[in-house]
């Protein structure tokens, strides 16, 4: 449980640090409570909380507790690499939000940033195991959930001066992210649940069809979002319920990649954490 919370945080994290970079260019005229550099350093916050907590329970698992064994761990194992890995491209991210530089090199180090940033966070779930295609799925899934529930996020929390023009803004990156959702969705899910027609014999598949049905439903919500496109008024309660159906499909992807799949033997379970 420990574990799915400390996913779930810098998942959250990542949503509000990325995807408030993106929304932050993409939505003109749109301020968040507290502005766009708070929101960034408190979302940066949560990605290290999160990292640090699932490093530290790993760690209290296998008894490694002294200093010693946690460099140990951070440098010379896959998962701790990737945590390294994650937390540098975080920096990088929050850099390039609240550096003042111009902006082909903002968005260009914000480019590499999460690039960086998802591919150590990749590294510490099932996609480290199953090759460079699996772990590029879970990058690339990572990172358009963050893109998705970041702007869902900011539009609803935020003060909008247009609120139509930041809704069609906003779709065509939404509708991206769907796309790309479901495709690697469908990779990692062939690639650990197995054929479709088992998905309904384990738990973990069970879990993974309770998530695919959350996730219909929200594109439900969103779809009712963007009826409200020409209204000079943004749904705030649709774009809560939307928020509130994304935070949960980010707390069952929490669940998930800390849940043993199919593929996977009890053995290299217990290797993806040594």
């Amino acid at each position: 449980m420990m574990a799915a919370l400390a996913s779930f945080l810098v998942f959250v994290g990542l949503a509000g640090l990325l995807g408030g970079l993106a929304a932050q260019r993409r939505l003109a005229g749109l301020t968040v409570p507290g502005g766009w550099p708070r929101w960034w350093a408190a979302s940066a916050l949560l990605i290290l909380v999160g990292t640090a907590l699932q490093v530290g329970t790993t760690l209290v698992v296998l008894g490694f507790t002294a200093p010693a064994d946690v460099l140990d761990y951070l440098t010379t194992t896959g998962p701790g690499r990737a945590a390294l890995i994650t937390l540098l491209g975080t920096a990088l991210l929050l850099a390039a939000g609240v550096g003042g530089w111009p902006a082909w090199l903002s968005v260009g180090l914000a480019g590499l940033s999460a690039a960086i940033t998802l591919w150590g966070l990749a590294g510490q779930g099932h996609g480290a195991e199953h090759g460079t295609l699996t772990r590029l799925a879970h990058a690339t899934h990572a990172g358009l959930m963050a893109l998705w529930v970041g702007g869902v996020a900011a539009l609803w929390s935020g003060r909008p001066s247009d609120w139509p023009g930041n809704a069609r803004a906003f779709t065509p990156l939404a509708v991206v992210c769907v796309v790309g959702l479901v495709l690697s969705g469908l990779v990692m899910s062939l690639e650990h649940a197995g054929p479709l027609a088992e998905w309904v014999d384990q738990p973990y598949d069970q879990l993974l069809l309770v998530k695919l049905g959350v996730f219909v439903v929200t594109l439900l919500a969103a779809q009712e979002v963007r009826e409200h496109l020409t209204q000079s008024s943004r749904p705030r309660l649709a774009l809560m319920l939307e928020l509130i159906l994304l935070l949960v499909v980010l707390g069952l992807t929490a669940v998930l990649v800390n849940s043993a799949p199919p593929s996977h033997n009890s053995e290299e379970m217990q290797q993806m954490h040594m």
